[in-house]
């Protein structure tokens, strides 16, 4: 009997050693998606992961090479056309919505295997742990110690498939449509294709296949459960162009009803579509007119463009730095954060018209660039123009370029016509009319509430050359920025420059032919003037202040010169 007590008390203790065991092993392990992270904590939205499965050999849906899937269905509603402004939207989020199929080697329930279970939990960060590189929205796996991390594993970031790099031109999902050329040569006069399932095209062109289409109509509605891969690499797009593949297109008329749902949508190098004469109107979420990533390219010209989601501008390139040219036409884009033109690549537009009734007119992220050619365009946001490098990894850290000649930019915010934050940048204007009525042409400054780069760190670098251009509006910057405003061949500006004195460092350079109408005292670190008398300088009885220690003010020997109107130029005290 006592060996018996002894055996089932020794087994007991084996089972209760396990349990431990196994549970120790589950709480060590989280996996979750980031929220919020800093130096000394991390915040996550917790679930269940599970691994997809692998691919099998021949087990893709891809047609073969030079072959085509045809299942079309003709459309009986066109989206409404308007020539009035719309009312601004609400405009909702997209969806972050998962639910992908486990069949035919794809991945499991949830966003590439992780399905939220509604929770969220903070832990402290190990000294020994570098948060470089993770951001919010990266799926990671957290080994714990109590609720302190040890160790971090990356296991997907946004735009990429788990385990790839950051920056892949391939997206996680696999891209499929009611209508597919897969490699060889296809043409489609007259016909309409439509597709209602999510995160299904209506026409896919890929693997280095040509497409011409002429005429008919392409439709789609099925949200897309995946916002990434449709912003990224063309997921539920109505039109996509992939895998170095050639698409023409004359007189067809897209329409989206759906999230996710980018009108016409060029992804990867050698991959170019050549619109012309054609319409578009979207009206869900991250639903885009024209759309290229990671030098893809479009050619659209004759177009009309209208979106009603957020998120939508109707010109617009994404991460990997594509390229767009448009001419002669029209857009519309009424969603937050939908602005007339937005560039991660290389954007070139000419005799462009239309607005944005809920965000700028345009915008420039990271090294990147907008152009304009006899354009009027009109935005609605908190500033006319933003050049900003933010935090997402879609733009490559470098100079963002703003030009504009022969054109009329209005904004009927009440903010300034350029705002500059957490980037390097310069705008080129040319004969080109300004229309705003905050008072303020440039605010170069940090922020603190958008994220941008590291707060104190994160102030913007401009420069404005004005060429035969007439410029009006005070010129603000704060203490960790910069701002330059070159005037040539008889440009003239009007307004005021650092007048709090508040700037990093404030340049202004004149040509003789240039002339600056002051409207305020105004503090600059240097000026440079062809016509060193200054007598294309109006002062209205203010005072231009330079500073004398600057080698490039060497000119004026420190003195003070007697301006028109009452003023001085001087050195600051």
């Amino acid at each position: 009997m006592g060996k018996l007590k002894i055996a089932i008390a020794v087994f007991s203790a084996i089972l209760l050693l396990t349990a431990m065991t196994a549970c120790t092993s589950k709480d060590d392990e989280v996996y979750g998606k980031i929220t919020k992270i800093n130096d000394t904590k991390i915040t996550v939205e917790t679930g269940a992961y599970e691994e997809p499965p692998k691919l099998e050999k021949n087990s893709s849906t891809q047609s073969e090479t030079g072959s085509q899937t045809d299942s079309t269905s003709k459309a009986d509603n066109k989206a409404a056309d308007s020539n009035e402004p719309p009312q601004i939207s609400d405009g909702g989020q997209p969806s972050d919505s998962s639910g992908q199929d486990r069949s035919n080697g794809r991945f499991p329930e949830g966003i590439n295997g992780f399905t939220a279970d509604g929770g969220s939990a903070t832990y402290i960060l190990s000294d020994n742990i570098d948060i470089t590189g993770l951001e919010e929205g990266i799926l990671v796996k957290l080994t714990l110690d109590d609720d302190t991390v040890t160790a971090i594993e990356i296991i997907h970031q946004p735009g990429n498939a788990p385990g790839g790099s950051a920056g892949s031109e391939t997206g996680a999902t696999k891209t499929s449509a009611t209508f597919t050329v897969s490699g060889g040569k296809q043409t489609s006069a007259n016909k309409d294709y439509e597709s209602e399932e999510a995160n299904v095209s209506a026409v896919l062109v890929e693997n280095k296949g040509s497409l011409a289409i002429s005429g008919g109509s392409l439709i789609k509605s099925g949200d897309t459960t995946d916002d990434t891969e449709s912003n990224f690499y063309g997921l539920n797009a109505i039109l996509s162009a992939s895998g170095g593949s050639k698409i023409t297109l004359d007189g067809t008329t897209l329409t989206s009803s759906s999230d996710g749902s980018n009108a016409i949508f060029a992804t990867g190098k050698g991959s170019k579509i050549v619109a012309k004469n054609f319409s578009i109107y979207t009206t869900g979420d991250s639903a885009r007119g024209l759309d290229a990533t990671y030098k893809g390219t479009i050619i659209a010209t004759g177009g009309d463009i209208s979106t009603k989601g957020s998120h939508c501008a109707p010109i617009a390139t994404d991460r990997g730095e594509g390229t767009i040219q448009v001419s002669d036409t029209s857009v519309s884009a009424e969603g937050d954060g939908s602005p007339c033109i937005y560039s991660t690549g290389i954007i070139t537009a000419a005799n462009v018209t239309g607005y944005a009734t809920g965000s700028q007119i345009a915008v420039v992220e990271g090294k990147n660039s907008i152009s304009l050619d006899h354009c009027v365009l009109q935005g609605a946001g908190k500033n006319g123009i933003m050049l900003y490098q933010s935090t997402s990894g879609d733009a490559a850290e470098g100079e963002a370029s703003f030009n504009a000649a022969d054109s009329t930019l209005t904004t009927t915010s009440k903010g300034p016509m350029f705002y500059v934050t957490n980037t390097e940048a310069s705008a080129t204007l040319k004969n080109t009319k300004l229309y705003y009525s905050s008072g303020i042409l440039i605010n170069a400054a940090g922020n603190k509430t958008n994220n941008w780069g590291k707060a104190g760190e994160n102030g913007g670098n401009f420069t404005l050359t004005g060429i035969s251009q007439n410029l009006e509006g005070n010129v603000k910057c704060d203490q960790i920025s910069t701002v330059t405003l070159n005037l040539t061949e008889k440009s003239a500006f009007k307004g005021s420059i650092n007048a709090g004195n508040s700037a990093k460092s404030a340049t202004i350079h004149l040509d003789k032919s240039s002339t600056w109408t002051m409207t305020g005292d105004s503090y600059v670190s240097a000026i440079t003037n062809k016509d060193t008398a200054c007598s294309n300088i109006k002062s209205n009885g203010f005072t231009l202040y330079y500073d004398k220690s600057n080698a490039a003010n060497k000119w004026l020997d420190g003195k003070t010169l007697s301006l028109s109107g009452g003023g001085k130029l001087t050195p600051a005290g």
